[in-house]
């Protein structure tokens, strides 16, 4: 089992800029409740949360008009409160309208931050990014029949638990 900072680094993808930043940020802020990142062999919840968390962290650093801002755990629960989707049991119209919210949110932050993001597609190993921080939006976006929606929806749900009320 990694720690949570080898993992952080290997989220980063060799970059040594502000992804790394991001990545980084993220590890200290999951470092009191996730020391170790556990490698399960069916739905990887914990790596899903490091990389959402990376991103979340990223666009609110990067996709934002405040130079120099510094992510907190509770900024992160207001974030994830104000993202969360719906319960299961709410109408599939509205968990649809939801997930698209939420992606567009994160993708708006992304090019904010001045990246070309691409609409989420169907997982191929054809959509590669050399741009880590595009390549990790492929990997929480695009689908496959192995998850019906996007991973990135799960990490949402991992940071929630992580960033509940406890720290807020």
């Amino acid at each position: 089992m990694p720690t949570i900072w080898e993992y952080a680094d290997q989220v980063a993808a060799g970059d040594t800029g502000s992804w790394l930043v991001a990545t980084r940020r993220a590890a200290i802020l999951l470092a009191p409740t996730h020391p170790v990142i556990t490698l399960p062999r069916r739905v990887p919840v914990h790596q899903v949360l490091v990389q959402t968390t990376s991103l979340i962290v990223y666009g609110r650093t990067f996709g934002v008009r405040a130079a120099g801002h510094i992510v907190s755990g509770p900024e992160l629960a207001a974030w994830v409160t104000e993202h969360a989707l719906p319960a299961p049991d709410t109408a599939p119209g509205n968990i649809a309208a939801a997930v698209r919210r939420l992606l567009d949110t994160v993708a708006g932050m992304l090019r904010t931050a001045g990246h070309q993001v691409p609409d989420p597609g169907l997982r191929s190993l054809r959509r590669h990014s050399l741009d880590p921080v595009i390549q990790q939006w492929h990997d929480l976006t695009d689908v496959d029949d192995a998850f019906p929606g996007p991973l990135l929806c799960l990490g949402v749900a991992a940071m929630s638990d992580t960033f509940g009320p406890a720290i807020v």
